[in-house]
């Protein structure tokens, strides 16, 4: 065989042989990596009669071929292979990543073990949390008034012996088995990361506390599945479904939230049972007036009623409703505000204050008392709309969408 052939396929084959040892998986490497060395080996070999400085001319020969095209073919073929780009864990929701180690058996295995920690440990289950990283399990031992805590390690692929902590959680917190019964969480996941994608969760910001919870909410101890993306939350309840409140994470589907919250818990939306009334669009700029994100507050004073109705985007309602018979000095009815009436609020303080067009639709308000208004001392200040956009325009209108002023007087 010529030098010159010689060389050029141990350049050649060499460079082949360290580009397949990179870009393939399991026992590939190692063959691809073992075939290369004996067959630059053998070409080497062969070098030993060739004139004076072939030996050379072959190092430099690869070596240029594995920097100038092996190393970029190398990382090209990475990238782009399945699995293997350096975004794909990152870009995944909690409900993406949990899938990948399947919620549903997961439960499964966190019940039986929950079993083997503490005699009928199934039966008094805290909270169930499911995780990329591990599964972590809740107990109630109420005959010693404690907290019986221990989790599952997927990267050591073994459970963890149990701790044990003071609690003053008490039976009313505890689930059982029975009550998922019918839950599937591996389908009830891709329903929430479905619903994620339609409010605009980023889910590429990943967040450590993402993953699955469940457990009851101290609001009214309703047995809760949260799915934890991005610092965001979609919920569930024990048989997988989510509550059917997505349109609330903008304007139009604030009145028809409103009327659907007031009519669940009997109050007549046309009747001046309301206090008060805040609410802000799923966005982060929407800042202007107070809200937590995708949350519509309404507080209720008449019609023997007092106390709050609070709906969030991806949330099942917390209603704290009390028997009362105390009236509010300024009450309106839900109906006094229309779509119509709001988006006028809206397009006018968007020109009024030359809002940019990002935050054209961050809205965020509350109904509240005309602090200015000169009845105020008579007790017959009238509620007026304290509008936002954005993170720093503000100003009040009337009910009816009418330009009041650009701040308090």
């Amino acid at each position: 065989m010529p030098t010159s052939l010689t060389i050029a396929l141990l350049a050649v084959l060499t460079t082949v042989g360290l580009v397949g040892s990179v870009v393939s998986d399991g026992a590939a490497p190692l063959v691809w990596a073992v075939a290369t060395v004996v067959v630059a080996g053998l070409l080497a070999w062969r070098l030993r009669s060739a004139p004076p400085g072939a030996s050379l001319i072959a190092a430099f020969a690869t070596g240029i071929l594995v920097v100038s095209a092996g190393l970029p073919a190398a990382i090209v073929l990475t990238e782009s292979a399945p699995g293997r780009s350096p975004t794909s864990n990152s870009a995944l929701g909690a409900s993406d990543r949990a899938a990948a180690v399947d919620p549903s058996a997961e439960l499964r295995s966190a019940l039986q073990k929950a079993d083997e920690v503490l005699p009928g440990g199934s039966q008094s289950l805290l909270s169930i949390r499911i995780g990329e990283s591990s599964t972590q399990v809740g107990l109630l031992d109420l005959a010693k008034g404690q907290r019986v805590w221990f989790q599952y390690s997927r990267s050591s692929g073994k459970w963890y012996e149990p701790s044990r902590s003071a609690t003053n959680d008490r039976q009313d917190a505890v689930f059982r088995a029975a009550d998922l019964a019918a839950l599937d969480l591996t389908a009830a996941a891709a329903k929430a990361t479905a619903a994620a994608d339609r409010i605009a969760i980023d889910r590429t910001n990943r967040h450590a506390d993402d993953g699955i919870q469940i457990e009851r909410r101290y609001q009214d101890r309703k047995l809760i599945v949260e799915f934890h993306m991005s610092g965001k939350e979609i919920h569930a309840d024990q048989a997988g479904e989510l509550p059917d409140n997505l349109a609330l994470a903008k304007l139009d589907g604030l009145l028809p939230t409103a009327e659907r919250a007031l009519r669940d818990n009997g109050i007549d939306p046309a009747q001046p049972f309301l206090s008060g009334l805040e609410y802000r669009v799923f966005a982060p700029n929407a800042t202007a007036v107070s809200g937590d994100q995708g949350r519509l507050r309404l507080s209720i004073q008449g019609g023997g009623r007092s106390g709050t109705i609070e709906v969030t985007v991806g949330r099942f309602p917390i209603v704290s409703l009390r028997p009362g018979t105390g009236t509010s000095s300024n009450p309106f009815a839900l109906t006094a505000l229309t779509a119509a009436g709001l988006e006028h609020a809206r397009a006018d303080l968007a020109q009024r204050s030359a809002v940019p067009a990002i935050d054209a639709n961050a809205v965020s308000l509350q109904v509240e008392r005309d602090l200015a208004s000169s009845s105020l001392r008579s007790r017959g200040a009238p509620p007026i709309l304290n509008l936002g956009l954005g993170p720093k325009a503000e100003a009040y209108y009337t009910l009816g969408g009418d330009f009041l002023r650009s701040t308090r007087t």
